[in-house]
């Protein structure tokens, strides 16, 4: 069963059609992540299917419900979403900000409670963020910040997390902390849909590998089935070697260089 999907959509930005007739269903307690060259629509595709992006074509179901017909809070208590490039309120601490992930369960009738304290100082724990919980969000730096909103999602207690490149900013370390909280956040049995640049990590830690190029799926499933030579070629122009990675023994790309096919073009 898939709570999740895009049933034949077509999404446009202006007078450019991104994609066309594009159906995914993300699985059940999958870890699902993305992967295609710049602008190929893995953002465009995140944002529809986190109701940010209406489809001209088609329609995104959540739970069985067309999502644009859902109300904004009850898709907020089911999936969160960081986005790219999101802006906090100037001089807003990071407690606050990451509080802001709880508004889903607030109501007339229900108000700040110790469920939400809890959320929030969990959250802050997940991304190392106690001793910085009173500090100025913009007085941070870029892979700090990227932990705030982070933190806030994981506030959101949502069983389905969608994020677009949730590495951005952050050193090595912080990368390899965030995508092992992301594991463990799905062995616990949330749903999680990523976009990310970093093929190898993406094979670490995808259960469910979608490759994308110019708007339309190339292909989907499990990495060991799906990432090949011929697939990083076809959609990246790589010629590459993939073996066993050492350490999970999941799918790794070692680059020989461009492909082929693509310098001589």
């Amino acid at each position: 069963m898939s709570p999740l999907h895009a049933d034949q959509i077509t999404l446009r930005h202006g007078q450019r059609t991104v994609s066309q007739a594009l159906s995914l269903a993300i699985p059940d307690g999958s870890f699902t992540v993305i992967v295609g060259p710049n602008a190929c629509g893995k953002s465009t595709l995140l944002a529809a299917l986190a109701r940010l992006l209406v489809p001209t074509q088609g329609q995104v179901i959540l739970d069985g419900n067309v999502i644009h017909q859902l109300p904004s809070k009850a898709v907020a208590r089911r999936l969160g979403l960081l986005a790219q490039s999101a802006q906090a309120p100037e001089g807003i601490k990071v407690a606050e900000l990451v509080a802001r992930g709880r508004f889903p369960h607030q109501g007339w009738l229900r108000q700040w409670s110790a469920a939400d304290e809890s959320a929030v100082d969990a959250a802050l724990a997940a991304t190392g963020l106690q001793e910085l919980a009173d500090r100025p969000v913009d007085g941070l730096s870029g892979g700090q910040r990227q932990r705030v909103w982070i933190a806030m999602v994981l506030a959101q207690e949502t069983p389905l997390l969608l994020l677009d490149e949730p590495t951005t900013f952050l050193d090595i370390a912080h990368q390899i902390e965030l995508m092992e909280l992301l594991a463990e956040l799905n062995r616990q049995g949330r749903t999680i849909v990523a976009v990310l640049h970093d093929l190898n990590q993406a094979c670490r830690y995808a259960s469910h590998l979608v490759a994308m190029k110019d708007g339309a799926i190339i292909a989907a499933g499990a990495p060991a089935e799906v990432f090949t030579e011929h697939l990083v070629d076809a959609v990246f122009g790589i010629d590459a070697l993939i073996m066993a990675d050492p350490v999970s023994g999941t799918p790794m790309l070692v680059p020989r260089g461009v492909s082929p096919r693509v310098a001589g073009a």
